[in-house]
Formats: structure tokens, sequence, C-alpha cells
């Protein structure tokens, strides 16, 4: 029979274990279009973009980068046959993790949603700042519940809600594959 003290001992192996199987390879694309972004600071990490949510007309997915100081979310979200969406310097990027806990995002400026060809796509790449105990959430806890704020004069949808922060777009991520899709590029950015 195995001790608790066994335990804890072959537990501690295992995460050590698996932490070296991880693939934490730079995305060199990613670097270079947060670099794009970012004047005033140089990237020097990021992540391989990973699917997030695919809810009707519209998707996203996402990665983590780093600076020399900072932590940023780059989030890029997808919309078929939708109307220009603006994400301003004060709308938040909500998300409740599976645990139940609720953080708060914000991104680094304001970026004008863009249209692509076909001219009813449209794509909105903000960064949004995330803290060290935020990644650690990341790290620990898939993601269940995504609100994305943001400013429009027209939506032509009757998909979205307003609250005391403002007009949103609400994601429900169902998919366990997709809920945990950011737990491993989390920690990879955190190393």
């Amino acid at each position: 029979m195995i001790t608790a003290k066994q335990m804890t001992a072959l537990l501690m192996l295992l995460v050590c274990v698996s932490g070296i199987g991880q693939k934490c390879k730079n995305s060199s694309k990613g670097i270079r279009r947060a670099n794009k972004h970012f004047t005033a600071q140089k990237i020097v990490k990021a992540t391989k973009p990973r699917p997030l949510f695919s809810k009707f007309s519209q998707a996203a997915s996402a990665n983590f980068v780093k600076s020399s100081e900072n932590y940023y979310l780059s989030l890029v979200l997808v919309r078929e046959l939708g109307r220009r969406i603006d994400i301003l310097k004060d709308n938040p990027l909500v998300i409740q993790f599976e645990n139940g806990s609720i953080e708060t995002f914000y991104p680094d400026r304001t970026l004008l949603g863009k249209f692509t060809l076909p001219v009813t796509t449209e794509i909105n790449r903000p960064f949004y700042n995330v803290g060290h105990e935020q990644l650690e959430l990341f790290t620990q806890y898939p993601v269940a519940h995504i609100k994305v704020y943001f400013s429009s004069e027209k939506v032509g949808e009757d998909k979205y809600g307003t609250d005391d922060l403002g007009t949103f777009f609400d994601y429900e991520i169902r998919n366990e594959n997709l809920r945990s899709s950011l737990m491993e590029p989390a920690k990879c950015i955190g190393q």
C-alpha cells in the first residue's frame, strides 16, 4: 500500500515529467504580427493560435504573447455577414473559468474593425493585457464562458447583449477541447 507521503512524491514526479513533454515552440509569425502591433515594446515570445470558439457566423482563436515585461492575450475575432465593430480601449473581455472565477481584461489600445475579402468578413485583432495571476488561471483552469465587449453604431444581429459594461457578444464554450485549448499555451508563455 502506498503512503500519503509516497503518493505526494509520485504526483510531484508526474507533474515534473508531464512538463518535460510540452511542445513549447515560439511562433515566429505571431512574434512578427505582435511586433507590428506594438511599437513601444518588443515582443520576445508568442505561442501558436488555438481555436477558442465557433458559433453561428462567428469564430475566434487566441494566443499569448510576451514582451520583456508584460503578457498579452491576442484574440482574433472573425465575423461573417456582419457590420463593422470596433474594440475600444475601455471595451473589456470577460472570461469565466471552469472553476467559476471571472477575470476582466482590457485591450492595450483602441482597434477599429477591418473587412477582408470577401467584403462580408470582418476581423478584429485586439491584444488584451494579462497579469501574472491571471496567466496562472489560464494554466490551471479551462475557459467556460467569454464576453467580448465592443462598440458599434449598428449591429445587424440579435446575437448580442448589453449590461453595465456595454454591448457584448456572449460565448459559452461547450466543447471540452476548445475549453482547455489555452492551458498549454499559457504554461508555455510563462516559462
